[in-house]
């Protein structure tokens, strides 16, 4: 009897680690299985928590599938991104998709997420496009049809098409390598209004195209605000590229502290003009900003193109010395290009020289002068050309300049 009941413990003893056994396995298997992801879905709360369709740079999203636990990378068409481990579950985890160099991704991992673990890894397909087009400028807001325009920005690139205001799309298109600017050309039936930018990621637009009315201070043409100083010409052959009529500012070298802005065609003197509206009046100083195109015909080594309201005490003065950025090698242009100044531009005098101080307080302060009574947003506007540094300039200064205007910043 007491055999038996050895005999018959052992058996039970034995299938019990049997069970134990064939339980650890199967758990050890489904531990072990490599990952897989049946779909994305947003982070937010309903009604928003749903399936996604298409996940973009810096989005966070929630990856769910099965087999997940010990996940250790996670790429977006090939880039890798990042997760808190912590708080990742065996069917789902948060994930941040990473910023994408879209020009630069792998051949082959496009729209492709990769999903790597302890116990293998698997590949997901799935939509993953750029941030919407950026525009924030343009080479030359009046490029004539048929010429080459750049513009300025960001995830310019996965570009679809891009339409000039009449309808046409620019053709030849090519976007920089980081989406920071892309080149187009302007169709012949461009007319003036919005250019639409459309890519993989969306669209935008930018609004100031041809515009020869928005805040248009002196065009020399039609819209002719000047008074004296500068040559006002026509010639189509001394700037290529220019439209009716523009100013021309030009002389040889000149010496330390040179001021003497009032020499012939050493400036541009603007009557009285509405630099705002009066009824923006207290708009912050930084809503604006002050437009024109120029093109630099000689090599601009010196001096500075400086630009104020009309009175003797230069209280605000805004700098524009574009040589400085390549300088020691002088600075020249073969095209027309738009020049952007903020108000906020506009400064007091320090020792570092004129125009760089502190900005207007205000748009009531910035534009009125000594004599203005009643400010009405009104007042005159003066280009000049001098030399406030102990270094005297031995470049030629030569430069032509048309629309000048002051129109919204852009935000």
């Amino acid at each position: 009897m007491k055999k038996l009941i050895k005999s018959r413990f052992s058996l039970t003893l034995l299938l019990l680690m049997v069970v134990l056994a064939l339980q650890t396995a199967c758990k050890k298997t489904n531990n072990e299985q490599p990952p897989v992801i049946t779909k994305l879905r947003a982070i937010t709360p309903a009604p928003n928590d749903s399936t996604l369709t298409k996940v973009g740079s810096g989005q966070n999203v929630v990856i769910q599938g099965s087999n997940l636990k010990t996940v250790s990378a996670v790429y977006f068409s090939g880039f890798p991104a990042t997760f808190n481990s912590a708080l990742v579950g065996d069917d789902n985890f948060v994930v941040t998709v990473p910023s994408i160099l879209f020009s630069s991704i792998p051949k082959g991992q496009e729209n492709t997420i990769r999903l790597v673990t302890k116990f293998g890894e698997t590949s997901f397909t799935f939509p993953i496009s750029p941030p919407p087009p950026v525009v924030s400028s343009v080479s030359n807001e009046y490029t004539l049809p048929g010429q080459t325009i750049t513009l300025y920005g960001q995830y310019l690139y996965l570009i679809t098409n891009i339409t000039f205001p009449g309808g046409a799309d620019g053709t030849n298109i090519v976007s920089k390598s980081d989406g920071t600017s892309c080149t187009v050309t302007v169709p012949s039936s461009a007319t003036s209004g919005d250019i639409i930018v459309k890519t993989q990621g969306g669209s935008t637009a930018y609004s100031s195209y041809n515009d020869k009315v928005t805040g248009m201070l002196c065009n020399f043409d039609d819209i002719n605000s000047y008074s004296y100083g500068a040559s006002v010409i026509s010639d189509q052959t001394l700037y290529p590229g220019a439209t009716g009529k523009y100013a021309r500012m030009f002389t040889g070298a000149i010496s330390a502290f040179n001021y003497a802005w009032y020499d012939p065609n050493r400036s541009i003197n603007l009557n009285d003009v509405q630099w705002v509206p009066q009824a923006n009046l207290a708009d912050p100083v930084s809503s604006y900003v002050l437009k024109f195109e120029i093109s630099v015909k000689e090599p601009w080594g010196g001096g500075g193109l400086m630009i104020r309201r009309s009175e003797g005490s230069w209280l605000y003065l805004a700098r524009y010395e574009p040589w400085k950025a390549i300088a020691p090698v002088p600075f020249k242009s073969d095209t027309w290009y738009t020049v952007t100044i903020p108000l906020t531009q506009f400064k007091t005098k320090t020792s570092n020289g004129e125009g760089t101080g502190t900005s207007a307080p205000t748009l009531n302060d910035l534009i009125k002068t000594a004599t203005t009574v009643n400010n009405t947003g009104k007042g005159p506007l003066v280009f000049m050309y001098i030399n406030d540094t102990a270094t005297p300039v031995t470049t030629k200064f030569d430069v032509a300049i048309d629309n000048i205007r002051i129109v919204r910043a852009r935000r």
